[in-house]
This record gives structure tokens, C-alpha cells and sequence, in this order.
């Protein structure tokens, strides 16, 4: 390539040369590019070895001239006059005077500087420095009127810091140096030894965790002051021995001019001011009542506290629980606690009572829930005694409403209609019913979330145990676990147990008080209803626990009461209306009842139908009627009421169960009558049964 050619893209390259020429100009160039590189690394090295020169020349300097600086300094200093001829020489004590006012008013200007930085320990430094210097002057009578200025100042300055100190004390998030600095301020202020120092902390942190659980009580208050507990108990624990011993001890290794948060202060001007300054101001140490207890005291002082902050905490947690009716927020508050809880529970001290209160807290509540839930089956039996009383008929299916009912959507309310009028449930029964079901719904929602308690795996929240705490872990773990849930289990199974026997006495109350001369056979007839509906929705809900043992012998009695009823109304009715028509017995067609027999039965399957609708009329309430009728209607003195010759006789004792033996017997010794029953029962209606 020819000196002065610039080639600017490699495309210019291939059109103005042949593929050789672009080749040998490629080599050129890449040759420059190496010289290039080559005297670039030079030049770099060469400079920078030049800096590396530089910068050690620099430091050799600096060396030089500290130790020049430093021998100035020396010599400055042994041209000094000694310092008790300085001393020998004593100032007038006006002077002085003035000169610890001038400090005094500088220690008020600096320490509030230092309240508004929020360095509490220099503050509380120069408030301990302005005491001693008010107490110096209190002798001068000539500056009275600024030293009650300053002492009000002083003081209302004491009063601010104060309430810094404790606002610093209560933080939950203060750390263990700020604590520290603040217990330190503390007994600089007040003049307090550490013990009362801390006695102070734990009373302060007391009446915050007080004040915030006095807030409306909800999960949020109880979780927080759960938070702030612990952090108190932790901090209490981390100030306790070597910390708080050394902050202190720190505190009175030097007079408090000395200490270099003092006088280091350029505003205190104290170089100008220390030759004015009496000695005891000058060598005066800080000093506190010494009290060191024994680790046994700290120990029952931090259990006081604990105990008292954990009734705090009950209380608030019972007064919170005594508004929840439902065991799931229960269940949920516990679960929120103990995940607060168990992530320290070792690492606090006083965890245990903690966890105790707790427990006895959710658990008392937990069990009055369940007592509760078992009390509500009272109220519906009650409610289905009570609406026995006046109770309305069930409409029959011919009424104009229940006919003129729509058959929209596949007829489903004229069919529940139907369903309902067959179970003999009217509005008030099936309201009840409802309820009952409500209730069941609960107890078995109740039991699904206890019986999830178990799976809840706490072991990989509880804080890691060392090897001589792992048997306290396993112990926390099985009754979160196992134990926690068993005694919810059995209160609930207390509870139903103790409902049934309630409602199991409720009704054989009610079954007594309709006895008597004339008992009130509608509400007798109710009764049953509700026991029917009652009893199976419960076995078929508690099949194991549900024992009704009671009822036993309170169902037949009312049986007793309608068989009694229907023959009072039989005889009755045969003795109003009297008998059908006298036939000629020769003009009666042979193997067949008469109108008599024939209108015995139908009397009967009216007055039964009347009384309890098919849906009260089971196998053992109908072999009691036609026991008590068929004893009425053999007698002797009756059987002309009732029947005509010995074919009526044998039909009616067919009808009526009164035969001796099973049906293949009875079959054997009234093969006609037996037969013609089989033909004509299902005209009796729930007799044919």
C-alpha cells in the first residue's frame, strides 16, 4: 500500500485493489498494529515504574515529617513551665466562679446538642458534670439568679432526656449496646445503682406490654405482645452478668473531665477552662451503689416478671377467646402463637410458663366451645317439645294448595310436598329437623378440624434443642400433637354424651307429662315424630357414640297411650253410630266376612289414620292396637258389636293378630279366611301390615 493511501472499510479495500494486493495491505496493517502494541507497553511500563518512585518518595516524606512534627511537639512541651508552679499559683475565686458558670452554661448549650443527636450518654455525662458544678456554686450568692435559670433548665433537660432514656429502654428493636447506653444514663440521671437500673427496665417494659394489650383485643394485640415478651425476656437474659458489669465498670475507670466523650468537646472550651476548674470537679469519678445479686435472685426476679407479663398476657388472650364461638378461630390464634413461640422457645428464658398459660388459656376455652356446642342439642329438643304444644295437622294431599302446586323443575317442590306429607313433617317438625342437622354439621365440623390438629408438623418450627433439652422438645412436640388434640376429643364426645343424656331426660319429661286420665294424643303423636326424626339423624350421624338407650321404654308408653286411644275411639264410635244393618245369617254369603266385621276394620283403619297418619304407625305400635282391640272385641259381652258368626270371628282374629302360631298355622286351621285376608288387607290401609 502507497504512504498517504487511508483505507476506511474493508469493502473499499476489495474494490479498489486485486484480492493479492488486499492481502499484502491486510499484513501491513496488522504488522503496524504489533509495532504499535509493542511501544504502548513500553511507554505504560515506563511511567509506571516513574509512579511507583513517586508514590514511595511521598511516603518516605510523610514519614519524615511526623517525626519531625512529633519532635516539635516534644520540644514545645519541655518549653512548658511546670505544671505545679501553675497550680501553686491560685486563681481569685471570682474568676473561678465565673469560670465554672461559663462551663455550666456550655455543658446546658452542648448536652441539649447531644439530646437532639440522641446521644444519650454524653447528654447524661454532661448533666452529671452540670450537678456538680451547680452544687460548686451554690455558695455564690451573687450569681443566684442565673444558677435557678439554669437549674430550671437543667432540670426541664433532665426531664426530656428521661423520657428519651425510656422510650429507648421500652423499644423492642433496641439492641444490646443501646440498652447498655441507656441503663448507663440511667444511673448517671438518677444516681441509681444497676439493680435498680434494671428493676426500672423491667418495670418500664411491663407497663408497655400492659398498654399494649389494653388495645381491642384481637389477634394482631395478642400476637405482638406475645413478640414483645419474648424480647424482653431475651433482653433481660443478654444484660444480665458480664455486659452490664462492664458498662459500668467503664463508667468509673476515669474522672468524668477525663473521659474522652467529654473532653474532646470543642464547644466545652476546656483547655482554656481546666487551670479555672477546682480539683474535685477535676478527679471526680462517677460512682454507684454497688449491688451485684447472686444468679439465683436474678433468676426468681426475671420469674416475677415473667409470671406477671404471662397474666397479662392470659388475660388478654381469655378476653379475646370469650368472644370467639367458633372453634376453628380458636384453633387459629393457637396456631399463631406457637409459631411465635417455638422458633425461641429455648433460646428465652421462662418459655415454659409462657406455653403453660397458654395452653390453659386455649385449652379451658376450646372445652367450653364444645360444652357449648353440646348444649345447643337442648335448645332443639326444646324447641320440639315446645311446638308440640298447639301443634297444627299436616295438610292432606287433596288441599287446594298442595294440588295447585307448580311442576316446574321435574315437580320437585310438589314432590318434597308429597315426601313430607308421607314422613308426617309439618313447617314446625322440619324446622326442627333442620336445626338438628345444623347442629350435627357443626359437631362434625368441630371433630375434621381437631383430627387435622396432628398434621401440623410443629417439630420443624420448634427452635433446635441441645442434647439435654431434646426431651423438653419431644414433650412439646407430643402435646401439641397427640395430647392437645385427644383432650379436645373427648370434650367434644363429653359434650355429645352430656347432650344426649339432656335430651334423652327432656323427652321421657315430655312423655310423662302427657300421661294421665286424658292425654293430649296430637302431642303424643308429635312427640313420637320428633323422637323418629331425631333418633336416626343422630345414629346416622354418631353411629358409635349415640346411645339412646332411654328412649327405650319412653316409645312404647306412648304407644300404649294411642292403642288406648284408638280403642276408647272404636268403642266408642261402634256404641254412637251403632251396628250396620241385621242381616239373616242365611241370607249371608258363605265364606265371607259380614258388613259388621267388614265395618270394624274400616272404623279401625279410620281412626288410625286419623290419629297418626301412616308415618306413626310402626310394627310395634300396631301389634299394641290390635291387641288392645282384639281383647275388647272377644270379650264375650262385645263380640255381637262386632261380628256375625265364625267366619267373622276367624277373619277378625286374622286381622287382628290374634291367632296363636305363625302364618303357615293360621293358614292351616282357617285355610278360607286366611286367604280371603290375603285378598281384601290391603283395603285396611297400615292394618294390613
Amino acid at each position: 500500500m502507497e504512504p498517504g493511501t487511508t483505507i476506511n472499510t474493508w469493502q473499499q479495500a476489495f474494490q479498489d485493489h486485486r484480492i493479492p494486493t488486499t492481502r499484502a495491505i491486510e499484513k501491513q496493517l496488522r504488522a503496524g498494529v504489533s509495532r504499535d502494541k509493542e511501544k504502548l507497553r513500553a511507554l505504560v511500563g515506563g511511567s509506571y515504574r516513574e509512579l511507583l518512585a513517586t508514590a514511595e518518595a511521598i511516603v518516605v516524606l510523610q514519614e519524615k515529617t511526623k517525626v519531625t512534627e512529633d519532635h516539635l511537639s516534644s520540644i514545645s512541651h519541655n518549653c512548658r513551665p511546670p505544671q505545679h508552679e501553675a497550680s501553686a499559683k491560685s486563681s481569685p475565686p471570682e474568676k473561678v466562679a465565673l469560670a465554672q458558670l461559663r462551663l455550666l452554661q456550655r455543658c446546658h448549650t452542648t448536652s441539649s446538642t447531644s439530646l437532639r443527636n440522641r446521644n444519650l450518654l454524653q447528654c447524661s455525662k454532661l448533666l452529671f458534670l452540670s450537678r456538680l458544678l451547680l452544687k460548686s456554686l451554690d455558695n455564690q450568692e451573687s450569681l443566684s439568679e442565673s444558677l435557678e435559670y439554669l437549674r430550671n433548665k437543667f432540670g426541664v433537660l433532665r426531664r426530656q432526656l428521661l423520657r428519651q432514656i425510656d422510650a429507648t429502654l421500652v423499644n423492642p428493636v433496641s439492641n444490646v449496646p443501646d440498652l447498655l447506653e441507656g441503663i448507663c444514663s440511667y444511673c448517671l440521671v438518677t444516681s441509681v445503682s444497676t439493680e435498680d437500673a434494671l428493676t426500672h427496665l423491667r418495670q418500664l417494659r411491663l407497663e408497655k406490654l400492659r398498654r399494649q394489650l389494653d388495645k381491642p383485643h384481637g389477634p394482631e394485640t395478642i400476637c405482638e405482645g406475645l413478640q414483645y415478651q419474648l424480647a424482653s425476656l431475651q433482653t433481660f437474659k443478654a444484660l444480665n452478668g458480664r455486659p452490664i458489669i462492664e458498662a459500668m465498670n467503664n463508667l468509673r475507670k476515669k474522672p468524668i473531665l477525663e473521659d474522652p466523650a467529654i473532653n474532646t468537646i470543642e464547644s466545652l472550651d476546656l483547655d482554656r477552662l481546666w487551670p479555672l476548674l477546682p480539683e474535685e470537679i477535676r478527679t471526680f469519678v462517677p460512682y454507684f451503689k454497688r449491688s451485684a445479686p447472686s444468679a439465683e435472685e436474678m433468676q426468681a426476679k426475671l420469674e416475677a416478671w415473667s409470671r406477671e407479663a404471662c397474666q397479662l398476657l392470659s388475660n388478654s388472650v381469655d378476653d379475646h377467646l370469650s368472644k370467639l364461638d367458633d372453634i376453628t378461630g380458636v384453633l387459629e390464634l393457637r396456631k399463631d402463637i406457637y409459631e411465635i413461640l417455638l422458633p425461641v422457645y429455648f433460646s428465652t428464658p421462662a418459655s415454659n410458663d409462657i406455653n403453660k398459660h397458654i395452653r390453659h388459656s386455649l385449652n379451658q376455652r376450646i372445652s367450653q366451645i364444645c360444652h357449648s356446642q353440646g348444649d345447643r342439642l337442648s335448645q332443639v329438643t326444646q324447641a320440639l317439645i315446645e311446638s308440640a304444644v298447639g301443634n297444627a295437622s299436616t295438610k292432606s294431599l287433596w288441599d287446594a294448595e298442595i294440588v295447585q302446586t307448580s311442576l316446574e323443575r321435574g315437580a320437585s317442590k310438589m314432590i318434597a310436598r308429597v315426601k313430607s306429607r308421607h314422613s308426617g313433617l309439618n313447617a314446625r317438625l322440619s324446622k326442627s329437623s333442620r336445626t338438628l342437622n345444623a347442629w350435627i354439621s357443626t359437631l362434625h365440623a368441630t371433630q375434621k378440624v381437631i383430627d387435622e390438629l396432628p398434621k401440623v408438623r410443629w417439630r420443624d418450627a420448634i427452635e433446635e434443642p441441645d442434647d439435654e433439652q431434646e426431651e423438653e422438645a419431644a414433650h412439646v412436640i407430643r402435646m401439641l400433637c397427640k395430647e392437645d388434640p385427644s383432650v379436645y376429643s373427648e370434650s367434644l364426645e363429653g359434650a355429645l354424651q352430656k347432650a344426649l343424656s339432656k335430651y334423652e331426660t327432656s323427652l321421657a319429661s315430655a312423655a310423662s307429662a302427657i300421661g294421665g286420665d286424658c292425654p293430649d294424643i296430637s302431642k303424643a303423636v308429635y312427640l313420637l315424630r320428633s323422637i323418629r326424626v331425631s333418633v336416626s339423624a343422630l345414629q346416622h350421624a354418631f353411629p358409635e357414640g349415640a346411645s339412646v338407650k332411654g328412649l327405650e321404654g319412653i316409645v312404647p308408653r306412648l304407644h300404649q297411650i294411642l292403642a288406648a286411644d284408638v280403642m276408647r275411639r272404636l268403642s266408642e264410635m261402634t256404641e254412637r253410630d251403632g251396628t250396620v244393618r241385621k242381616w239373616d245369617k242365611s241370607q249371608l254369603p258363605e265364606n265371607m266376612p259380614s258388613p259388621k266385621a267388614f265395618m270394624t276394620l274400616r272404623r279401625l283403619c279410620n281412626i288410625v289414620t286419623e290419629i297418626g297418619g301412616t308415618d306413626s304407625w310402626c310394627t310395634p305400635a300396631l301389634t299394641l292396637v290390635k291387641k288392645d282391640v282384639g281383647a275388647r272385641v272377644f270379650m264375650p259381652e262385645h263380640r255381637q258389636d262386632y261380628m256375625e258368626h265364625e267366619f267373622d270371628e276367624a277373619y277378625l282374629r286374622i286381622a287382628l293378630d290374634q291367632e296363636d302360631g305363625s302364618a303357615v298355622e293360621m293358614k292351616r286351621k282357617s285355610p278360607v279366611e286366611f286367604d280371603y285376608w290375603l285378598r281384601t288387607k290391603l283395603l285396611f290401609g297400615v292394618l294390613s301390615t
